[in-house]
Formats: structure tokens, C-alpha cells, sequence
């Protein structure tokens, strides 16, 4: 009897074939390992390289702080002292090698400077020489020159808002010598000219048609302005920055106390809503001991239409405080002023309310 089946075939891995293998894994192998030194050689020698950019960065700021050009005192660096220097050694920085700084000057003039260059040199992990070099210009320039950047030479004053003082008004307008000026609320023809320089008042004219540059009579005397603001804020808890209340038509005075002086003349710009303060101007005459009183609000003399007369028996006048000290700070009453003020603002609020924060009682008078 006859077996028709055949025996299975034998089934595995060669000994080629695990060679072959092997052989291909450790190609990769060496592959891999050559990546990662190739890798940490770059490292290394980038950091070697930022290190040296710095150690040739701070080489030109050594040269560039100098303190004096020509004749420095003891102890002081000088321009004169930058000059060509060979390899020098440098140690303290983290990585693993040394490096030598080498400095080459070269002098030139009109304008007057040295060019600077400034060579590191080190040998990387792989002993291959490695460099940067850096270059800079160093001016001839006394390193106190930009002082005078902050500093304002002697006498020459500072620059001027419209080359005038600031306490000339903005609106003024420039004529002859000094700025003609037509205070708010005053007659179209009252006119007052102010010295540029001192911001003082020193005419009062006549101007034609209401025109400043058609001036036809003038008085001469010195008078110091008062100038500012009323607001207005009659509720329950006013507030000094917020206060925007329809404007109370009302007058300024300004009354001396004091022998020597006289009583000055104001105007107000009293203007119905939409307008929410009072502008005025006050200019009260200078006398050889300068201006001592008070500037008070009262009832006005008209009344405009859709307007109300402050009533001094329903409200009380609070007065804004400035920093400044003495007559600049806005004080209840004025002693020997000798110049103009601005900013001597007013707040109207309803009587028998304390006056809000950032200001003083002023009518009536706290004390």
C-alpha cells in the first residue's frame, strides 16, 4: 500500500539572514550615535561662540567708558588710553576652553575717532581654532556732552508757550511788543495788553469797533491778572472734578483790604446752558507793596434770559486748592501780590453743604 503524503517543510531563520539583520541595526545604531556627537559638538561650540560675542561686547564697552578725552585726573579713564592690545587671556566663563582677546586700534581724524576692533579666539572640543571679530567707532566726544541735553545754559530762559509767558491768556493776540487781550465779558472795546516776559498788564486801552489792532486811547499803570473759573454743582453730595450744573449768572469782585492798594475791575462771561461754568478775568493794579485782597462772587448787575442770579442766601462759594504754596495755592485772601495768577477757580454749591474734597470754604469763610 502507497502514502501519497509528503513531509511538511521545515520553517525558520537562516544564519544569513540574523546576520543580515544585525548587521543593518547596527548601521543605524552608528548612525544615530554619530547624530547625537555631531549634535553635541554644535552645542558646544555655539555656546563657546555666544560667550565670545559677549566677552568681545563687553571688550568695546571697557573702551568706550572713558571719562575724560584729553587730560584725565587719577584714577579717570581716557580716550587717549585706547590703543592696540595683543592676545590677552580671558577666564571665568563656563565652558570648556579659554579664550584670548586681541584689540586693534586705528586712529582717525576729521571728525576725530578711533576704530575699534576686537578679535576672541578660542579652540573648540574638536580642536579646531574657532573666532568672531566685532567692530565699533569711538567718537573724540567728552562724555559729559550729553549732559547738556538736560541742563538749560545760563541765561537762556525756556522755550515759551508762543515764545510769551504762560500767564499771558491763550486768547491773546500778539501786537507791537506784548499780546492784546479782551476779557471775558467786558465791553468789545476794553482791551488789555499784557508784557510778554512777565505776563503782567501794563495798558489798558480803547480799541475801535472792538478791534485790538485799532487801538485808539490807552492808560498805562501795572495791574496783576486774576483769572478762572466758577462751576456749579447744587445737589446733596457735590463733586469738585464732576460739578456740571447750569451756570448761576453772577459778578466777580475784587476788593482791596489794605491802604495801599485799590480795588480791581472784573468781568464774567455769563453764559446760559449748554455752557456748564463761568469764565472771568479780574485785574487788580499793582502798587509799590503789589495787591492785597480778595476776590468774592456776588449777584450779577443783569441778568441774561433763560439765565438765574446766584442768591448768595441759597448757596455758599467753595474755592478750588492748588498745590502751590502762598498766593499761587489760591488762598481766601490775597497779600502783596506782586504778578498775575490763573487757575483761582471757584464752586458754587448749595448752602449749608460742606465743601467737597479738593477744596476750601471760601463764602462764606470756614474760619
Amino acid at each position: 500500500m502507497h502514502n501519497d503524503r509528503h513531509p511538511a517543510p521545515i520553517r525558520g531563520t537562516s544564519l544569513v539572514e540574523a546576520l543580515v539583520a544585525l548587521a543593518v541595526m547596527a548601521f543605524g545604531m552608528l548612525a544615530v550615535v554619530g547624530v547625537q556627537s555631531t549634535l553635541r559638538l554644535n552645542a558646544d561650540v555655539a555656546k563657546q561662540r555666544s560667550e565670545a560675542v559677549r566677552i568681545g561686547q563687553e571688550a568695546i564697552e571697557a573702551a568706550r567708558a572713558f571719562t575724560a578725552v584729553d587730560n584725565p585726573a587719577s584714577g579717570q579713564a581716557s580716550y587717549g588710553a585706547i590703543a592696540t592690545a595683543g592676545a590677552t587671556s580671558v577666564s571665568g566663563y563656563t565652558t570648556n576652553t579659554s579664550y584670548t582677546v586681541t584689540r586693534t586700534v586705528a586712529e582717525r581724524s576729521d571728525p576725530a575717532r578711533k576704530e575699534l576692533r576686537v578679535e576672541v579666539a578660542w579652540t573648540d572640543r574638536s580642536g579646531q581654532a574657532q573666532q568672531i571679530t566685532l567692530d565699533s567707532t569711538i567718537a573724540a566726544i567728552d562724555p559729559r556732552v550729553p549732559l547738556l541735553l538736560a541742563a538749560r545754559p545760563a541765561g537762556i530762559p525756556p522755550r515759551l508757550p508762543h515764545g510769551r509767558s504762560p500767564l499771558v491768556p491763550p486768547g491773546a493776540v500778539a501786537i507791537g511788543g506784548g499780546s492784546a487781550y479782551q476779557p471775558p465779558g467786558a465791553p468789545p472795546s476794553e482791551v488789555w495788553l499784557f508784557n510778554n516776559s512777565t505776563g503782567v498788564i501794563y495798558s489798558v486801552c480803547t480799541a475801535a469797533g472792538g478791534d485790538p489792532n485799532q487801538l485808539t486811547s490807552c492808560s498805562n499803570q501795572a495791574y496783576a491778572l486774576i483769572s478762572g473759573f466758577v462751576r456749579f454743582d447744587l445737589g446733596d453730595t457735590p463733586n469738585a472734578v464732576t460739578a456740571a450744573d447750569a451756570p448761576r449768572a453772577l459778578s466777580v469782585l475784587a476788593t482791596a483790604d489794605d491802604a495801599g492798594s485799590t480795588d480791581g475791575v472784573c468781568y464774567a462771561n455769563n453764559q446760559p446752558q449748554p455752557a456748564t461754568y463761568t469764565e472771568y478775568a479780574c485785574r487788580v493794579p499793582l502798587g509799590p507793596g503789589g495787591w492785597t485782597g480778595r476776590v468774592d462772587l456776588g449777584p450779577p448787575l443783569e441778568v441774561p434770559q433763560t439765565m438765574t442770579a446766584l442768591n448768595l442766601d441759597q448757596v455758599d462759594v467753595c474755592r478750588y486748592l492748588n498745590p502751590a504754596p502762598g498766593n499761587a495755592g489760591h488762598p481766601r485772601r490775597y497779600q502783596a501780590l506782586a504778578g498775575s495768577l490763573t487757575d483761582q477757580n471757584f464752586l458754587v454749591v448749595a448752602q449749608g453743604i460742606a465743601c467737597p474734597a479738593g477744596t476750601a470754604a471760601h463764602q462764606p469763610a470756614a474760619d
